[in-house]
């Protein structure tokens, strides 16, 4: 660690001349202030528009030169700078992560084209059923907490100006709040050097964030929110609660059991309502991590005139995870599976460094990634059923439907409380 508070890790990966680095800072979407959703999306793509000393034009041919590329993003609970390219020009690749942390300039004309993008997308995802679902969910899920604004408004993005967002870079990318991850064919001390001599000087300024509490369960009956598209002809589902954090010692069994529920083609979920029903061609389920909390949900775009059916399947699905337990067969399946698809993730440097990154921000150890498939192993039938009554076990799920609401309301009143809302809300 600098003196500053930047931590700095080294993840050696040799037999490819390639290298990874990777700046990731606490605070994401769920650190935007009241008034200002996505905020953090547009403060993350506005730093490649240039520095102080370096315009945009300059930054990515240098990064050419390095044989890579930059990268800037924001998720719930981080922003993050990226280069990539040829492990000989780490140097250089430091040099403009460190540009981008340190000086970026928010020129108007750059914020300007950045708002432009930004708008375009969310029109273009505000057209899409499968979006209008997760952004539903979000809300219908986490409520008035930040988990529960997931992208920006149109106002918000209006709203945006390169002074609020060089004051937010100096609130938000702090050293004390950040990891500087370097994975590759390099030699750690003299990477350990370099960042030493590009980031001693970084300070923040500002009240820094103040840390996201983790969001409450939701609590009473089962509620469905209906998202009205007249005239259509399917209907994007979207069932789920709060899991636990990536911590819980039931993380693993929670990874296991969902994979034997929803997450895989042989899985009961995709049985069920793709192969015995044929509601659906490719439902799924999955469990997701945040700094604060869990989550698990179910997803199947289904015919509106087994809307109320599918439904009913995917809770009996649910039910069954909780109150039954997983064979040997589908023991064994899920635990290739999931190790199979970790091995794969870490196959390249930019791959092992997303792993670490993503494992910090969750406030566990790069250590961690040595020990997933041993512990995966050790998961037993009883932890994945107690895994399972944790998350499955409640008569309070969140459900949204996206679909022509004259069709499905009646069916779906039967399964819980019902609201009704306009898609374009």
């Amino acid at each position: 660690m600098l003196p500053n508070g930047l931590a700095v890790q080294v993840v050696p990966y040799a037999g490819v001349p390639l290298v990874s680095v990777r700046l990731v800072t606490r605070g994401g979407l769920s650190d935007d202030p009241a008034g200002s959703p996505g905020l953090a999306r547009l403060l993350a793509a506005s730093l490649r528009e240039g520095t102080t000393t370096r315009t945009s034009a300059v930054l990515a041919e240098l990064a050419q030169e390095a044989g890579g590329d930059l990268s800037a993003g924001a998720g719930p609970d981080s922003l993050s700078i990226g280069a990539s390219g040829l492990a000989a020009r780490v140097p250089l690749l430091l040099d403009l992560v460190a540009d981008l942390a340190t000086c970026p300039a928010f020129p108007a004309d750059g914020v300007a084209r950045v708002k432009d993008l930004v708008h375009e997308d969310l029109e273009t995802s505000e057209s899409e059923p499968s979006y209008l679902a997760v952004r539903a969910f979000a809300r219908a899920l986490y409520g008035s907490h930040p988990y529960g604004t997931i992208s920006p408004t149109s106002a918000s993005i209006d709203a945006v100006t390169p002074e609020l967002l060089a004051a937010e870079a100096l609130r938000r990318l702090r050293p004390e709040r950040s990891l500087l991850l370097v994975a590759g064919d390099v030699d750690p001390a003299a990477v350990h050097a370099e960042a030493a001599r590009l980031f001693i000087g970084w300070r923040g300024a500002g009240e820094p964030p103040a840390s996201v509490p983790a969001p409450a369960a939701p609590i009473g009956p089962r509620r469905i929110l209906v998202l009205d598209r007249p005239g259509s002809v399917q209907t994007n589902l979207l069932v789920g609660n709060l899991g636990f954090p990536r911590t819980d010692p039931d993380a693993h069994p929670l990874e296991l059991a969902m994979t034997i529920y929803g997450g895989s083609f042989t899985s009961r979920l995709v049985q069920n309502l793709r192969e015995e029903k044929g509601y659906t061609y490719s439902p799924g389920a999955g469990a997701s991590w945040l700094a604060g909390c869990g989550t698990v949900r179910s997803y199947a775009a289904v015919r509106t005139e087994v809307t109320g059916a599918a439904l009913n399947e995917i809770l009996y699905e649910m039910e069954r995870m909780a109150t039954t337990q997983a064979t040997d067969e589908e023991m064994e399946r899920a635990f290739r599976r999931d190790a199979g698809s970790l091995a794969i993730s870490l196959q390249t440097a930019a791959g092992v460094a997303d792993e670490v990154a993503r494992l910090w921000v969750l406030g566990l150890p790069p250590e961690e990634i040595g020990r997933e498939v041993d512990e995966l192993a050790r998961v037993t039938k009883a932890d994945v059923r107690r895994a399972s009554r944790r998350v499955f076990g409640t008569g309070a799920a969140r459900i949204v439907a996206v679909g022509d609401a004259a069709a499905i309301r009646e069916e779906l009143g039967t399964f819980g409380e019902l609201e009704e809302v306009s898609a374009g809300k």
